[in-house]
């Protein structure tokens, strides 16, 4: 097999480097390209009257409140001295294994992959030796 000399590496190297620093710049131009398009189309556009829902965001209903945490509410009596009422608790965050696997059904998927492959032999020592 060919070795390549010090000269060529570089050389290669930096032709790899030139295609990278170019697709980036073609990936800002094309970002900022579609960005003063919209921009465009905004000054176009009317805005929406008072009436008129405005269009949805990230999937959110149209006019929803983005979720925040709230102080808590004070306790109130109901019913009697014993009983309290408690303020609805504020919507948790996902925890970061739960975010990877929406539904059950991905966990067994995940867990039957795993099993199937089997553990990392890379931590196991050579079997010749």
């Amino acid at each position: 097999m060919k070795e390549f000399s010090p000269s060529d590496l570089l050389l290669y190297g930096l032709i790899f480097l030139g295609l990278l620093v170019f697709n980036y710049f073609m990936q800002q131009a094309a970002r900022r390209r579609q960005q003063e398009e919209q921009q465009e189309q905004l000054k176009e556009e009317e805005p929406p009257a008072p009436d008129e829902p405005l269009p949805s965001v990230w999937g959110r209903r149209a006019g929803a409140p983005a979720a925040s945490p709230s102080p808590a509410a004070p306790v109130e009596r109901v019913r009697g001295p014993d009983v309290l009422a408690a303020a609805a608790a504020p919507p948790r965050r996902r925890a970061g294994a739960k975010s990877l696997f929406a539904t059950r059904r991905d966990l067994r998927r995940a867990v039957v992959l795993m099993t199937v492959l089997g553990p990392c032999r890379s931590q196991e020592p050579p079997a010749g030796r």
